[in-house]
Protein backbone atom coordinates (compact mmCIF):
# COMPACT_ATOMS: atom_id res chain seq x y z
CA UNK A 1 0.00 0.00 0.00
CA UNK A 2 1.23 3.57 -0.96
CA UNK A 3 1.62 6.34 1.51
CA UNK A 4 -0.13 8.40 2.07
CA UNK A 5 0.35 12.60 1.25
CA UNK A 6 0.26 14.62 4.41
CA UNK A 7 -2.87 16.16 5.60
CA UNK A 8 -4.26 19.26 6.52
CA UNK A 9 -7.26 19.49 8.55
CA UNK A 10 -9.08 21.72 6.16
CA UNK A 11 -7.59 20.11 2.88
CA UNK A 12 -10.85 17.95 2.36
CA UNK A 13 -10.46 17.25 -1.72
CA UNK A 14 -9.88 13.54 -2.10
CA UNK A 15 -14.12 12.88 -2.47
CA UNK A 16 -16.56 15.17 -2.78
CA UNK A 17 -17.93 16.35 0.11
CA UNK A 18 -21.36 18.03 -0.57
CA UNK A 19 -23.15 15.51 1.05
CA UNK A 20 -21.49 15.22 4.15
CA UNK A 21 -23.27 16.73 7.40
CA UNK A 22 -23.29 19.91 7.79
CA UNK A 23 -22.28 19.69 11.35
CA UNK A 24 -19.67 17.13 11.45
CA UNK A 25 -18.11 18.39 8.67
CA UNK A 26 -17.65 22.20 9.62
CA UNK A 27 -16.08 20.37 12.62
CA UNK A 28 -13.66 18.61 10.77
CA UNK A 29 -12.53 21.21 8.48
CA UNK A 30 -12.28 23.12 11.65
CA UNK A 31 -10.59 20.39 14.31
CA UNK A 32 -7.38 20.81 15.92
CA UNK A 33 -6.03 17.72 17.53
CA UNK A 34 -7.69 16.62 20.49
CA UNK A 35 -6.39 16.90 23.75
CA UNK A 36 -8.44 14.56 25.78
CA UNK A 37 -6.03 11.77 24.88
CA UNK A 38 -2.60 10.76 23.43
CA UNK A 39 -3.51 10.02 19.60
CA UNK A 40 -2.56 6.77 18.80
CA UNK A 41 -2.60 7.74 14.97
CA UNK A 42 -1.38 10.90 13.91
CA UNK A 43 -3.84 11.98 11.01
CA UNK A 44 -0.70 13.22 9.05
CA UNK A 45 0.42 10.09 7.95
CA UNK A 46 -2.27 7.10 7.63
CA UNK A 47 -5.55 9.45 5.70
CA UNK A 48 -6.25 10.93 2.76
CA UNK A 49 -7.92 13.78 2.89
CA UNK A 50 -11.70 13.90 2.68
CA UNK A 51 -12.02 10.36 3.37
CA UNK A 52 -14.14 8.62 6.13
CA UNK A 53 -10.49 7.74 7.68
CA UNK A 54 -9.87 11.20 7.67
CA UNK A 55 -12.69 11.86 9.26
CA UNK A 56 -12.99 9.20 12.13
CA UNK A 57 -9.11 10.25 12.73
CA UNK A 58 -10.50 13.60 13.44
CA UNK A 59 -12.74 12.47 16.38
CA UNK A 60 -11.01 9.22 17.64
CA UNK A 61 -8.07 7.67 18.19
CA UNK A 62 -7.95 4.45 15.90
CA UNK A 63 -5.65 1.46 17.37
CA UNK A 64 -4.71 -1.29 14.86
CA UNK A 65 -5.76 -4.60 15.30
CA UNK A 66 -2.97 -6.56 14.65
CA UNK A 67 -3.09 -9.34 17.56
CA UNK A 68 -2.52 -11.94 14.97
CA UNK A 69 0.83 -10.12 13.44
CA UNK A 70 3.82 -9.95 15.42
CA UNK A 71 5.69 -6.89 15.28
CA UNK A 72 8.13 -7.93 13.81
CA UNK A 73 5.70 -8.36 10.26
CA UNK A 74 6.57 -5.70 7.95
CA UNK A 75 2.95 -6.66 7.19
CA UNK A 76 1.49 -5.77 10.37
CA UNK A 77 2.29 -1.92 9.77
CA UNK A 78 1.47 -1.16 6.48
CA UNK A 79 0.61 2.58 6.89
CA UNK A 80 -0.56 2.66 10.63
CA UNK A 81 1.97 1.02 12.12
CA UNK A 82 1.88 -0.83 15.35
CA UNK A 83 0.65 1.94 17.57
CA UNK A 84 0.05 -0.39 20.64
CA UNK A 85 0.37 -3.66 21.31
CA UNK A 86 -1.12 -6.52 23.69
CA UNK A 87 1.11 -9.15 25.17
CA UNK A 88 -0.68 -12.40 26.30
CA UNK A 89 -0.14 -16.04 26.15
CA UNK A 90 -1.10 -17.01 22.82
CA UNK A 91 0.88 -13.67 21.34
CA UNK A 92 3.93 -15.08 23.77
CA UNK A 93 3.08 -18.24 22.36
CA UNK A 94 3.20 -16.85 18.33
CA UNK A 95 6.08 -14.97 19.03
CA UNK A 96 8.10 -17.48 20.25
CA UNK A 97 7.39 -20.34 17.26
CA UNK A 98 7.65 -17.39 14.84
CA UNK A 99 11.63 -16.51 15.56
CA UNK A 100 13.35 -13.39 15.03
CA UNK A 101 13.78 -10.81 17.92
CA UNK A 102 10.44 -11.38 19.56
CA UNK A 103 11.71 -15.02 20.57
CA UNK A 104 14.20 -13.32 22.80
CA UNK A 105 11.33 -12.45 25.24
CA UNK A 106 11.42 -16.22 26.28
CA UNK A 107 14.89 -16.97 25.56
CA UNK A 108 15.84 -14.35 28.12
CA UNK A 109 13.41 -16.13 30.74
CA UNK A 110 14.64 -19.51 30.56
CA UNK A 111 18.36 -17.94 31.83
CA UNK A 112 16.84 -15.65 34.26
CA UNK A 113 18.49 -16.28 37.80
CA UNK A 114 14.97 -15.97 39.65
CA UNK A 115 13.32 -18.77 38.18
CA UNK A 116 16.72 -21.09 38.68
CA UNK A 117 15.61 -21.28 42.62
CA UNK A 118 12.29 -22.43 41.99
CA UNK A 119 12.54 -26.22 42.25
CA UNK A 120 8.57 -26.87 41.69
CA UNK A 121 8.04 -27.74 38.04
CA UNK A 122 4.13 -26.00 37.51
CA UNK A 123 5.70 -22.72 39.57
CA UNK A 124 9.40 -22.91 37.82
CA UNK A 125 7.27 -23.05 34.18
CA UNK A 126 5.23 -20.05 35.68
CA UNK A 127 8.03 -17.84 36.90
CA UNK A 128 9.50 -18.15 33.03
CA UNK A 129 6.20 -17.43 31.71
CA UNK A 130 5.52 -14.46 33.95
CA UNK A 131 9.00 -12.80 32.96
CA UNK A 132 8.98 -13.72 29.29
CA UNK A 133 5.78 -11.36 29.31
CA UNK A 134 7.23 -8.48 30.50
CA UNK A 135 10.17 -8.87 28.66
CA UNK A 136 8.27 -8.92 25.67
CA UNK A 137 6.40 -5.88 26.87
CA UNK A 138 9.72 -3.98 27.24
CA UNK A 139 10.39 -4.90 23.81
CA UNK A 140 7.46 -3.40 22.20
CA UNK A 141 7.65 -0.19 24.64
CA UNK A 142 10.27 0.87 22.99
CA UNK A 143 8.78 0.11 19.56
CA UNK A 144 5.29 1.28 19.82
CA UNK A 145 3.98 4.89 19.79
CA UNK A 146 1.18 4.17 22.05
CA UNK A 147 1.12 1.87 25.25
CA UNK A 148 1.09 -1.85 25.44
CA UNK A 149 -1.39 -3.68 27.54
CA UNK A 150 -0.26 -7.33 29.28
CA UNK A 151 -2.77 -10.19 29.92
CA UNK A 152 -1.60 -11.58 33.73
CA UNK A 153 -0.76 -15.13 33.51
CA UNK A 154 -2.59 -17.68 34.27
CA UNK A 155 -5.98 -16.29 32.97
CA UNK A 156 -7.64 -18.45 35.30
CA UNK A 157 -7.41 -15.38 38.37
CA UNK A 158 -10.17 -13.76 36.94
CA UNK A 159 -12.13 -14.32 40.23
CA UNK A 160 -9.34 -14.04 42.68
CA UNK A 161 -8.78 -10.11 43.67
CA UNK A 162 -5.84 -11.19 46.08
CA UNK A 163 -3.93 -13.34 42.77
CA UNK A 164 -4.78 -10.47 40.30
CA UNK A 165 -3.50 -8.23 42.63
CA UNK A 166 -0.17 -10.17 43.34
CA UNK A 167 1.02 -10.84 39.76
CA UNK A 168 -0.20 -7.19 38.96
CA UNK A 169 2.41 -5.92 41.49
CA UNK A 170 4.64 -8.94 40.38
CA UNK A 171 4.74 -7.95 36.78
CA UNK A 172 5.11 -4.34 37.60
CA UNK A 173 8.42 -4.45 39.51
CA UNK A 174 9.65 -6.71 36.62
CA UNK A 175 9.32 -3.73 34.35
CA UNK A 176 10.55 -1.24 36.33
CA UNK A 177 13.93 -3.64 36.89
CA UNK A 178 13.86 -3.36 33.68
CA UNK A 179 13.40 0.83 32.98
CA UNK A 180 10.37 0.80 31.69
CA UNK A 181 8.30 4.11 31.52
CA UNK A 182 5.26 3.24 33.64
CA UNK A 183 3.34 5.46 31.28
CA UNK A 184 3.80 2.84 28.31
CA UNK A 185 2.51 0.01 30.34
CA UNK A 186 -1.04 -1.25 31.02
CA UNK A 187 -2.29 -4.21 33.26
CA UNK A 188 -5.05 -6.03 31.07
CA UNK A 189 -7.56 -7.31 33.76
CA UNK A 190 -11.23 -8.79 32.77
CA UNK A 191 -14.30 -7.11 33.97
CA UNK A 192 -15.18 -9.47 36.44
CA UNK A 193 -16.16 -8.40 40.18
CA UNK A 194 -13.15 -9.95 41.22
CA UNK A 195 -11.28 -8.11 38.61
CA UNK A 196 -12.64 -4.45 39.31
CA UNK A 197 -12.13 -4.62 42.60
CA UNK A 198 -8.32 -5.02 41.76
CA UNK A 199 -8.24 -2.77 39.38
CA UNK A 200 -9.44 -0.01 42.21
CA UNK A 201 -6.10 -0.98 44.28
CA UNK A 202 -4.11 -1.29 41.38
CA UNK A 203 -4.58 1.99 40.22
CA UNK A 204 -4.83 4.08 43.62
CA UNK A 205 -1.33 2.57 43.89
CA UNK A 206 -0.47 4.16 40.27
CA UNK A 207 -0.23 1.14 38.22
CA UNK A 208 -2.45 1.83 35.03
CA UNK A 209 -4.95 -0.89 34.20
CA UNK A 210 -7.22 -2.12 31.04
CA UNK A 211 -10.11 -3.39 31.40
CA UNK A 212 -11.78 -5.65 28.99
CA UNK A 213 -14.79 -7.87 28.54
CA UNK A 214 -17.45 -5.02 29.39
CA UNK A 215 -20.48 -6.17 27.75
CA UNK A 216 -23.21 -4.23 30.20
CA UNK A 217 -23.78 -0.80 31.64
CA UNK A 218 -22.88 -2.20 35.54
CA UNK A 219 -19.57 -3.29 34.03
CA UNK A 220 -18.70 -0.26 32.91
CA UNK A 221 -19.60 1.81 35.67
CA UNK A 222 -18.25 0.18 37.96
CA UNK A 223 -14.66 0.10 36.27
CA UNK A 224 -14.85 3.62 35.78
CA UNK A 225 -15.26 4.15 39.18
CA UNK A 226 -12.54 2.14 39.89
CA UNK A 227 -10.44 4.88 38.15
CA UNK A 228 -9.45 2.22 35.35
CA UNK A 229 -7.13 3.57 32.58
CA UNK A 230 -9.15 2.01 29.28
CA UNK A 231 -12.47 0.51 29.13
CA UNK A 232 -12.68 -2.02 26.07
CA UNK A 233 -16.61 -2.47 25.28
CA UNK A 234 -17.77 -5.03 22.43
CA UNK A 235 -19.96 -3.27 20.12
CA UNK A 236 -20.62 -6.21 17.49
CA UNK A 237 -20.85 -9.04 19.91
CA UNK A 238 -23.43 -6.57 22.38
CA UNK A 239 -25.71 -6.19 19.51
CA UNK A 240 -24.94 -10.09 18.60
CA UNK A 241 -26.35 -11.17 21.83
CA UNK A 242 -28.81 -9.16 22.06
CA UNK A 243 -30.70 -10.02 18.94
CA UNK A 244 -30.18 -13.81 19.78
CA UNK A 245 -31.99 -13.31 23.17
CA UNK A 246 -35.00 -10.82 22.27
CA UNK A 247 -36.54 -8.94 25.22
CA UNK A 248 -33.80 -8.00 27.10
CA UNK A 249 -33.60 -4.61 25.72
CA UNK A 250 -36.05 -2.47 23.64
CA UNK A 251 -33.28 -0.68 21.99
CA UNK A 252 -32.19 -1.31 18.34
CA UNK A 253 -29.37 -0.79 18.91
CA UNK A 254 -27.79 -1.88 22.32
CA UNK A 255 -24.10 -1.95 21.50
CA UNK A 256 -23.92 1.76 20.22
CA UNK A 257 -25.91 2.45 23.94
CA UNK A 258 -23.13 0.92 25.86
CA UNK A 259 -20.60 2.52 24.39
CA UNK A 260 -22.27 6.21 24.41
CA UNK A 261 -23.44 5.90 28.15
CA UNK A 262 -20.03 4.36 29.17
CA UNK A 263 -18.59 7.67 27.36
CA UNK A 264 -20.91 9.99 29.03
CA UNK A 265 -20.64 8.49 32.52
CA UNK A 266 -16.94 8.59 32.28
CA UNK A 267 -16.94 12.55 31.24
CA UNK A 268 -19.68 13.45 33.86
CA UNK A 269 -17.70 11.85 36.30
CA UNK A 270 -14.87 13.94 34.95
CA UNK A 271 -12.53 10.13 35.08
CA UNK A 272 -9.54 9.79 33.60
CA UNK A 273 -10.89 6.70 32.07
CA UNK A 274 -10.56 6.37 28.46
CA UNK A 275 -13.13 4.25 26.37
CA UNK A 276 -12.11 1.87 23.67
CA UNK A 277 -14.71 0.39 21.30
CA UNK A 278 -13.70 -3.28 19.93
CA UNK A 279 -15.42 -5.57 17.95
CA UNK A 280 -16.15 -3.21 15.40
CA UNK A 281 -16.95 -5.37 12.18
CA UNK A 282 -17.63 -2.78 9.19
CA UNK A 283 -17.37 0.55 8.30
CA UNK A 284 -20.53 1.95 9.10
CA UNK A 285 -20.20 -0.11 13.10
CA UNK A 286 -17.28 2.09 13.41
CA UNK A 287 -19.27 5.20 12.33
CA UNK A 288 -21.47 4.53 14.93
CA UNK A 289 -19.33 5.23 17.70
CA UNK A 290 -17.15 7.95 15.94
CA UNK A 291 -16.03 10.35 18.71
CA UNK A 292 -15.50 7.40 21.31
CA UNK A 293 -11.82 7.88 22.68
CA UNK A 294 -10.29 5.05 21.60
CA UNK A 295 -12.05 2.92 17.84
CA UNK A 296 -9.61 -0.72 17.27
CA UNK A 297 -10.16 -1.82 14.19
CA UNK A 298 -8.90 -4.48 11.47
CA UNK A 299 -6.48 -3.56 8.97
CA UNK A 300 -9.59 -4.34 6.58
CA UNK A 301 -11.89 -2.24 7.91
CA UNK A 302 -8.84 1.27 7.70
CA UNK A 303 -8.86 0.26 4.06
CA UNK A 304 -12.37 0.23 3.58
CA UNK A 305 -12.58 3.75 5.57
CA UNK A 306 -9.47 5.16 3.38
CA UNK A 307 -11.47 4.67 0.35
CA UNK A 308 -14.69 6.28 1.06
CA UNK A 309 -16.30 9.30 1.45
CA UNK A 310 -16.00 11.96 4.09
CA UNK A 311 -20.27 12.42 2.91
CA UNK A 312 -20.51 8.59 5.02
CA UNK A 313 -20.02 10.46 7.95
CA UNK A 314 -23.32 10.72 10.00
CA UNK A 315 -24.71 13.91 11.65
CA UNK A 316 -23.90 13.35 14.98
CA UNK A 317 -20.90 11.61 17.02
CA UNK A 318 -21.24 9.50 20.38
CA UNK A 319 -19.55 12.06 22.27
CA UNK A 320 -22.13 14.98 21.42
CA UNK A 321 -25.17 12.11 22.28
CA UNK A 322 -26.79 12.73 25.70
CA UNK A 323 -26.65 9.19 28.37
CA UNK A 324 -30.19 7.78 28.01
CA UNK A 325 -29.26 6.16 31.48
CA UNK A 326 -29.48 7.22 34.86
CA UNK A 327 -25.99 8.23 36.56
CA UNK A 328 -26.47 6.34 40.08
CA UNK A 329 -22.87 5.96 41.37
CA UNK A 330 -23.72 3.54 44.21
CA UNK A 331 -21.71 0.74 44.02
CA UNK A 332 -22.99 -2.61 43.47
CA UNK A 333 -23.11 -5.41 45.42
CA UNK A 334 -21.65 -8.69 44.13
CA UNK A 335 -25.15 -10.08 43.62
CA UNK A 336 -26.02 -7.30 42.03
CA UNK A 337 -23.44 -7.21 39.82
CA UNK A 338 -23.71 -10.87 38.94
CA UNK A 339 -27.26 -10.49 38.28
CA UNK A 340 -26.21 -7.69 35.43
CA UNK A 341 -24.22 -9.84 34.15
CA UNK A 342 -26.88 -12.78 33.65
CA UNK A 343 -29.06 -10.27 32.12
CA UNK A 344 -26.46 -9.49 29.83
CA UNK A 345 -23.93 -11.00 27.22
CA UNK A 346 -21.33 -10.70 29.57
CA UNK A 347 -21.81 -13.58 31.56
CA UNK A 348 -21.25 -15.71 28.34
CA UNK A 349 -18.82 -13.73 26.70
CA UNK A 350 -16.81 -14.24 29.92
CA UNK A 351 -17.27 -17.96 29.68
CA UNK A 352 -16.48 -18.06 26.14
CA UNK A 353 -12.84 -15.78 27.15
CA UNK A 354 -12.07 -18.12 29.94
CA UNK A 355 -11.87 -21.29 27.92
CA UNK A 356 -10.48 -19.10 24.89
CA UNK A 357 -7.64 -18.11 27.46
CA UNK A 358 -7.01 -21.50 29.24
CA UNK A 359 -7.21 -22.34 26.02
CA UNK A 360 -4.11 -20.17 25.34
CA UNK A 361 -2.26 -20.50 28.74
CA UNK A 362 -2.21 -24.51 28.27
CA UNK A 363 -0.95 -24.47 25.00
CA UNK A 364 2.25 -21.65 26.11
CA UNK A 365 2.77 -24.10 29.20
CA UNK A 366 3.01 -27.24 27.11
CA UNK A 367 5.37 -25.63 24.77
CA UNK A 368 7.91 -23.62 27.68
CA UNK A 369 7.59 -27.57 28.92
CA UNK A 370 8.85 -28.74 25.37
CA UNK A 371 11.49 -26.04 25.07
CA UNK A 372 13.17 -26.63 28.19
CA UNK A 373 13.34 -30.69 28.15
CA UNK A 374 17.50 -30.96 28.91
CA UNK A 375 17.59 -27.84 30.03
CA UNK A 376 18.71 -26.52 33.61
CA UNK A 377 15.43 -24.64 33.65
Amino acid sequence: MTSHATLAHAALTTHSTSKAPRGVLSRLVNSVPSSRAVRVVPRAASAPAGSALDALQAFSNVVLDAKKSVLDDARAGLDLGPKAGVVSASVLAMASRAGGRDAGALEGAMVYDKCDIVSAEPVKYECVIDKAMVNLAAMWAERVEGRVAVELFPTSMADDTDALLVKARHYANMARDLKIVPEKLLFKIPATYAGIEAVKTLEAEGISCHVSDVYCAEQARAAIDANATVVQLYYSRVNAWHKANPGKTTSADPGYDLARDALAYARARKAKTKIMVASLHNKDAVLRVLGVDYVLVSQRIIDEMAKAPASDVGETIISDAPSSSSSSTAALSKKAFDDALANSPAKTELAIARRRNAAADGDLMNYIKEKTVGLNV
